[in-house]
Formats: C-alpha cells, sequence, structure tokens
C-alpha cells in the first residue's frame, strides 16, 4: 500500500505543476489578446505615401513600373496631383482595370514564354492587382506630365496619350520583371 501512496502522491505533485503550468499559458495568452486588441484599435489618422515608381513585389522579385533611377535625374518635380480625383482620372482607371482584366493574364503570360520562365515561378493574378492598384498614381503622373509637356492637348488626345503611355509602361516593367526573374532562375533561384 505505501508504493501506492507514494504513486498517488507523485501524481498529484505532477498535476499540480501541469495545473500551474496551463494557468500560466492561460495568462499569457490573455495577456498577448489583450495587446493585440490594443494594437488592432489605434487609429491612423493619416498615412502618405510618396511614389517615385511603381512597384509590383512578391517572393520571386520587385517588378518596377516607371522610371529607372537614371531617369530620374532629368525630372525636376516629381509630384503627382491627388490620384483618383478627377473625371479623367477616374474614366481612365475605369477603362484601363477593364484592359488589364481581359488582357493582363495573357500579356504576362504572353511575356513570361518570350522570356522561357516557367509559369509557377510566377502568379499572373498577383501581378494584375498589383499593376491594377498602381493605376491612380500612374494616370495622375502621366496626366500632369502631359499637361505640362502637351497644353495644346485635347481630351481625347490626353486620354490617348496617358493610356499609351500606362500600357507600354506595363509591358516594359513586365519584360524588365521576368528578365530579373529569369536570371533568378539561371543561377539556381527557385
Amino acid at each position: 500500500m505505501n508504493d501506492w501512496n507514494y504513486y498517488i502522491y507523485h501524481l498529484h505533485q505532477r498535476m499540480n505543476e501541469q495545473d500551474q503550468i496551463i494557468h500560466s499559458l492561460e495568462s499569457r495568452l490573455e495577456r498577448l489578446e489583450n495587446e493585440k486588441n490594443q494594437q488592432s484599435q489605434q487609429t491612423i489618422e493619416k498615412v502618405e505615401y510618396n511614389f517615385d515608381q511603381l512597384k509590383i513585389e512578391n517572393l520571386d522579385g520587385t517588378l518596377h513600373i516607371g522610371l529607372s533611377p537614371n531617369d530620374l535625374q532629368d525630372i525636376e518635380d516629381f509630384s503627382v496631383p491627388d490620384a483618383g480625383k478627377s473625371p479623367l482620372n477616374q474614366q481612365l482607371s475605369s477603362e484601363l482595370n477593364t484592359y488589364l482584366n481581359h488582357h493582363g493574364e495573357e500579356l504576362i503570360r504572353d511575356i513570361a514564354a518570350q522570356h522561357q520562365i516557367p509559369p509557377e515561378n510566377f502568379d499572373p493574378v498577383v501581378l494584375t492587382e498589383d499593376i491594377a492598384k498602381q493605376l491612380p498614381e500612374r494616370i495622375a503622373f502621366y496626366e500632369k506630365e502631359a499637361r505640362n509637356k502637351q497644353p495644346d492637348f485635347n481630351e481625347e488626345q490626353l486620354k490617348s496619350h496617358i493610356t499609351e503611355q500606362i500600357k507600354r509602361e506595363i509591358h516594359h516593367s513586365l519584360n524588365k520583371y521576368m528578365e530579373g526573374n529569369e536570371q533568378h532562375h539561371e543561377y539556381g533561384g527557385s
């Protein structure tokens, strides 16, 4: 019977230790949840972004849409007007989003095929979404640039010019992105 008492005593001690550990973990979890709730309740009053070029980022690399660092030397004022507020910007955003929805993934696959990049090395949906998010800022940039350099453009010429510039920029940037992906793949990257 002495062995049973000894066994029960140690079992009781072990249960007490486990109970203390459980209580400790519960209090830590409660503290972490409270910290998380406090962080999520913080409000951010103003977030400012200063875009000098567009980027598409994913695990495979970065796609820069826009100007290269060398091109930035020739620009005096690179500020972008309030994007998305002008009727022109809204109209072109809608038209270019439609273009991306109908042709974006196919364009990405075609450019990848030209660079012999396997389809599993990129996600055309993610790339298309990243490009679409950046359209208002790029439209605003090209609108300001065209209004400064080509003040005699009528509204149709302006729309055509901006659309052409952005489509060219998208195509150029996707090529650069795939070239980077190609080099990454060549040198042993996955």
